[in-house]
């Protein structure tokens, strides 16, 4: 008979470490599964949890970022008025050394030409009108309402000799509210050009009808002082006035 050596001591110190053991009943392996099962359904949950956060997430930066690209809410923008092109709206007279020659209507402006009352005379600048409706402006302001160096009010409104001409280049301008958002404006340029004389033009420029005579229906004589158009004329048009010479005198 053999006699025990040191491998026979390994294996009984392996069998000893599995007496008592006990498989585990069918019951017990079942809550196990269970626990597994239950775990990854909470680490689904929590991922779909996750996702849907996300989404919800990206939907509002979606709608938020025009709202907040708009600004705060405010007022609207007025509606800017318009003139009516098939009439002249208002009466140019003579002042300042300048005379009016032409004159064009149209629906956001009325544009009067003017010229040196006397042409051999020493005044040699040019001069132009333009009036605006409610809530429009030239091009050439950007949009700014005009401001600058303060000038006697015209006809009771707000007057100012712009700083920067708007209408053309190297011109002396005046701008004044003929009414409350409508914008007149008086450009001289040349020699003999001058804020006075400009300030003068501007008081000749008055509404249509003011200076005691209705805007004519059918051509007629521009009462003494003024210049008118009919109010039937087209829309864009230039005109010119017509001098009429004094009855003979026998």
């Amino acid at each position: 008979m053999r006699e025990p050596d040191e491998s026979d001591d390994v294996a009984a110190r392996m069998l000893g470490t599995l007496r008592g053991y006990e498989p585990p009943s069918a019951d017990t392996t079942g809550f196990a599964d269970a626990a597994v099962h239950a775990g990854r359904r909470r680490v689904r949950a929590r991922r779909t949890a996750t996702a849907a956060a996300a989404a919800a997430a990206v939907v509002v930066t979606l709608f938020a970022v025009p709202l907040l690209s708009r600004g705060p809410s405010g007022p609207p923008d007025p509606v800017a008025g318009r003139f009516d092109p098939g009439r002249h709206e208002f009466q140019v007279g003579s002042a300042g050394g300048f005379t009016p020659v032409s004159y064009e209507s149209r629906r956001d402006v009325q544009r009067i030409t003017l010229r040196p009352e006397r042409p051999d005379g020493t005044l040699r600048a040019d001069g132009l009108i333009e009036m605006y409706p409610e809530g429009r402006l030239p091009p050439g302001s950007g949009g700014r309402v005009p401001s600058g160096r303060p000038a006697p009010p015209v006809h009771g409104h707000a007057a100012h000799v712009l700083a920067t001409p708007v209408l053309r280049a190297g011109a002396v301008e005046l701008a004044w509210q003929w009414k409350p958002g409508a914008w007149g404006f008086v450009s001289l340029r040349g020699p003999g050009a001058d804020a006075t004389r400009a300030q003068h033009v501007a008081m000749s420029v008055v509404p249509a009808g003011t200076l005691g005579s209705p805007p004519a229906t059918t051509p007629s004589r521009p009462p003494a002082g003024t210049f008118s158009r009919p109010a039937t004329a087209p829309p864009a048009t230039t005109s010119s006035p017509r001098a009429t010479a004094p009855p003979a005198t026998p």
